[in-house]
Parts: structure tokens; sequence; C-alpha cells
């Protein structure tokens, strides 16, 4: 499945809410790329248009596990304290 074609859909909706929804969708659509295992968690993140540190936390706030590991053994790989 190839990701860089691009369509464009229409919905009508009040004008202060678009930022909103385009943001909404494009995170939807990432999170659900990466839990369909077609692209990695830094691909998504920029397909989100977010950094993967946001992206990260995010898939926290949703109780999605990013990578198979604990904090504590994630902190240890990383060499971080």
């Amino acid at each position: 499945m190839g990701l860089s074609r691009e369509v464009v859909v229409k919905v009508k909706v009040p004008s202060h809410y678009v930022g909103d929804i385009e943001r909404e969708v494009k995170l939807a659509y990432a999170v659900d790329l990466f839990l369909r295992g077609i692209v990695s968690v830094e691909r998504a993140a920029e397909l989100a248009g977010i950094s993967l540190y946001d992206f990260l936390v995010e898939l926290r706030r949703r109780r999605i596990q990013a990578y198979p590991y604990s904090d504590e053994e994630l902190r240890e790989e990383l060499g971080i304290e």
C-alpha cells in the first residue's frame, strides 16, 4: 500500500473546527497505520505532523504500547536513570 498518494475529502463543518478536525484525523490515521504494522512509530509521528515524543505521549494516553518494554526496561536500554 503506497502512502505517498494524497486524496482530498470535502466535509462541511463550522470553520472554527477545521484545524482540530484535520489534526485529529491525521493523528487517528497515523495511530491506525501504526497499530496495523503498516508504518513504524517514527513514520506514524511524521504522518501525524507531530514530534516522535508527542506521538509517543499520545499513544500512552490511548494506552497503546509503542515498544515491547516496560518504562524501567526502556530507561535501562537507553541508559537513562
